[in-house]
């Protein structure tokens, strides 16, 4: 009798499944008649590993090797075939914007090196007061096409936000795209090129409370977008499961679009827009009012500001600033971007060759030396923690520098290394001094952390270490606290019927690689990893309990089938408020699955688990205990 023919007849036959499917690691049946299912039966079946139930289901643990193919014998001997089971739609909570930045770390990172470029060939001081393409005129031309190939990713920042945003709530990224579209156009309704359809003269604009909606700026922010994309993938699933058929095809995406533009542009963009304008005018008030002190906190503040986006309400203030004289913003977002690109070039420095980290940290620090940061912080430095503090407390320090020292630019230019040519004359020295501050002690700062881990055996994101990597350690892929395998709400898991385990409650969604390998295995519902190491020792990494059935909801996969992954490179994004908000627990389990061929154990240490900790270490091949 096959293993399938086996299963299915401690089940009480095929007539008695009402719905199959199955994770990375069991087989999950739901009887029609649970009284019918013998779970002895199903224990002692050759190639089960354990069988329980769980509320009105049956689980049937038959390990990450096999599942697919025993899946798929079950299946074929089930007529009809059975439909899978559905799934609750859980509350998703706005996910960090790290993880929305990500994909767009590529785009960020070519337009900044293009920014750069454009501005030292554009802006004056290469040849005394005259730029290259005054003193080379036929590059005029070449030099506007790289200008707006890089400006263009910034200023129609909230398309590819809209869009990302967007897939990461669960809805649409091409509505997406399209809100974050209107926002950028809106304010091109009220000239004389727009389309006569839509054209708003200026004296009959749609004002609300003095507020003229459809022209506020939103070129290059990033808030607004974000949290205008979280409620429509919220509108577009609720009217999505109203409509069907071909009203469905046409309406959801009309109502979709429209009831979100209406909030966006009469409450959501007006109120972050607001917010924006208010810190910037909060910042010229401490910064001219409070002394030394104004410039710390203007320094301390500047790069958070960048993150959500809201120093884009620092640009008319920096334009009135530079028309009466002189703008403190230039010099602060100099050194701020300095300080995120020596923190940046402290973590290449740190991290091992051929890791993604590394490679992430080569491509984006001589954007943020040249003054376009966000592919460092977003790519590097945030994903972190401590090297974006560390920066942000060396642009503080320099910022006070700088307020002592009054300096200020008298143009706009590029505001990283070549800052200098926007200084006023006789400044340019002190500010070369504090830039050079923000340089030494940022990277100092993330040097001396990062070896301080490394020293703790902790590497960095991407393995930090120098050193060939211990293949006879297995890595905890997440920070959080230490879990007593055998209290799992799992009885196979507590039992660790897969293979040696350990259990982390992650502080954090993001999931990293325990062990430098090839990904050998994702689960349909991207819940649970395999990692195969070059050694042979196959990995998995399963992310809480009984997560299948969210079917992939709230997870988001950033390698494929094939990748080749050290420890600490990302795995998964897992959105932890979606998993708890639907009664799971999201516990990051990491289990040896071959260890028939060799043993491994539990490392003892901390509750507190960093990134990185080794938490199972080989002692030795299975023949020999």
């Amino acid at each position: 009798m096959s293993m399938a023919d086996a299963i299915l007849r401690a089940l009480g036959g095929a007539e008695n499944v009402v719905a199959a499917t199955h994770c990375a690691t069991r087989l999950r049946v739901t009887p029609r008649e649970l009284s019918r299912v013998d779970t002895h039966a199903l224990g002692a079946v050759p190639g089960v590993l354990a069988a329980q139930v769980v509320g009105e289901q049956v689980q049937i643990v038959v390990g990450p090797g096999r599942v697919d193919d025993v899946a798929e014998a079950v299946d074929s001997r089930l007529t009809p075939p059975v439909a899978a089971s559905a799934h609750p739609l859980p509350t998703r909570a706005i996910g960090v914007l790290v993880d929305v930045f990500t994909p767009l770390l590529p785009a960020f990172v070519a337009g900044g090196l293009l920014t750069a470029l454009h501005n030292v060939l554009a802006g004056p001081g290469a040849f005394g007061d005259l730029a290259v393409v005054d003193a080379v005129p036929w590059l005029r031309g070449p030099v506007a096409l790289v200008g707006l190939l890089g400006a263009a990713v910034f200023a129609l920042l909230p398309v590819l936000l809209g869009f990302s945003a967007a897939g990461r709530f669960g809805g649409s990224p091409y509505l997406g795209a399209a809100m974050g579209a209107a926002l950028v156009a809106a304010p091109g309704l009220s000239a004389d090129s727009a389309l006569p359809a839509i054209h708003l003269a200026p004296d009959t604009g749609w004002v609300i409370a003095g507020v003229d909606v459809l022209a506020i700026d939103y070129q290059g922010t990033v808030v607004p977008i974000i949290a205008i994309c979280f409620v429509l993938a919220r509108f577009e699933r609720f009217f999505g499961r109203r409509l069907r058929g071909s009203a469905r095809l046409l309406l959801v995406p009309l109502v979709t679009l429209l009831t979100t533009g209406l909030l966006a542009f009469l409450v959501l963009g007006p109120a972050l827009r607001f917010t924006a304008d208010a810190a910037a005018v909060a910042m010229e008030w401490l910064y001219s009012s409070a002394g030394l002190l104004g410039g710390t906190v203007v320094g301390a503040v500047y790069s958070p500001l960048v993150v959500t986006g809201l120093h884009q309400g620092l640009i008319a203030i920096e334009l009135g600033l530079l028309s009466t004289g002189g703008s403190f913003i230039f010099p602060v977002a100099a050194a701020a971007n300095v300080a995120q690109a020596a923190a940046t070039l402290a973590v290449w420095v740190s991290t091992r060759r051929g890791s993604r980290l590394r490679a992430l940290a080569a491509t984006a620090t001589a954007p943020a030396a040249l003054g376009i940061a966000e592919p460092a912080m977003f790519g590097v430095t945030l994903r972190l923690r401590i090297p974006f503090v560390i920066a942000v407390g060396a642009t503080a320090i320099s910022a006070t520098l700088l307020a002592a020292f009054r300096v200020e630019a008298v143009t706009l230019g590029a505001a990283g290394v070549f800052g200098f040519l926007s200084i006023a004359p006789g400044r340019v020295g002190p500010f070369l001094l504090c830039l050079a501050v923000s340089v030494v002690l940022s990277f100092a700062g993330t040097l001396v952390w990062a070896r301080w881990r490394r020293r703790r055996g902790r590497p960095l994101e991407g393995d930090g270490t120098a050193e060939p990597p211990d293949d006879s350690v297995v890595r905890s892929p997440v920070t959080g606290t230490r879990v007593q395998v055998s209290t799992l709400g799992d009885p196979a898991f507590a039992a660790s019927a897969l293979g040696p385990t350990s259990a982390i409650a992650p502080a954090s969604g993001l999931v990293s690689s325990p062990a430098e390998g090839t990904v050998s295995a994702i689960a349909a519902a991207s819940h649970a990893y395999g990692v195969t190491t070059d050694d042979g020792t196959e990995i998995l990494v399963h992310v809480g309990i009984d997560t299948v059935r969210l079917a992939g909801r709230g997870f988001r996969p950033l390698v494929r089938v094939g990748d080749r992954v050290s420890p600490g490179d990302a795995l998964v994004h897992v959105d932890l408020a979606a998993v708890t908000a639907a009664g799971l627990d999201p516990v990051v389990l990491t289990i040896v699955t071959n260890a028939d061929e060799r043993a491994y154990s539990a490392v003892e240490g901390e509750i507190e688990i960093a990134l990185g900790t080794p938490v199972l270490r080989r002692t030795g091949s299975a023949e020999e205990i």
